[in-house]
């Protein structure tokens, strides 16, 4: 094979496994991320939020909690401009796509009530990235929806 046959080669694409998780809930929590400098690397700031994610039945849902990466631009862009809503306790209620979702485990100091002594307490939740919202509501009020088609090629079909 010749150098310049070679050059021309486009490299393989890669291909992943898509785990996306939709519905809907309230986003909380909003705030940048500096990581943590260690082994020898340093990530770069990123945004990251909460959605306490609804299931169930209507009249009496459950509640799921994530704890989310926003990766998409247009998205990060929306996210920031609730945040002034969020930190004011306004009910700030999404329609959303998550990606990748994986738990993780940590350890909170709680104190106990009857004694005072503060003990460790093993938690759980579910962390993921957050790459699409379709709606939101701030108290009630329709605040942005996303267009049909826009949400159709993001979720990969055609319009």
């Amino acid at each position: 094979m010749s150098h310049s046959a070679h050059s021309e080669a486009a490299p393989p694409e890669k291909a992943y496994f898509d785990l996306h998780t939709q519905g809907c809930g309230y986003l909380s929590r909003i705030r940048w991320v500096n990581p943590r400098k260690g082994a020898g690397r340093q990530g770069k700031p990123f945004l990251a939020c909460a959605i306490n994610a609804l299931h169930g039945d209507t009249t009496d849902p459950c509640y799921s909690y994530f704890d989310v990466r926003v990766t998409d631009d247009a998205c990060l862009e929306l996210v920031q401009s609730l945040q002034q809503d969020v930190e004011a306790g306004r009910k700030v209620f999404v329609a959303f796509k998550i990606g990748d979702i994986y738990p993780h485990s940590y350890t909170a100091e709680v104190k106990d009530k009857a004694t005072g002594q503060v003990q460790q307490e093993a938690r759980a939740i579910i962390k993921g990235r957050l790459f699409l919202v379709t709606h939101v509501k701030v108290d009630g009020e329709t605040r942005y929806e996303r267009p049909p088609q826009q949400v159709e090629q993001r979720n990969g079909t055609q319009g």
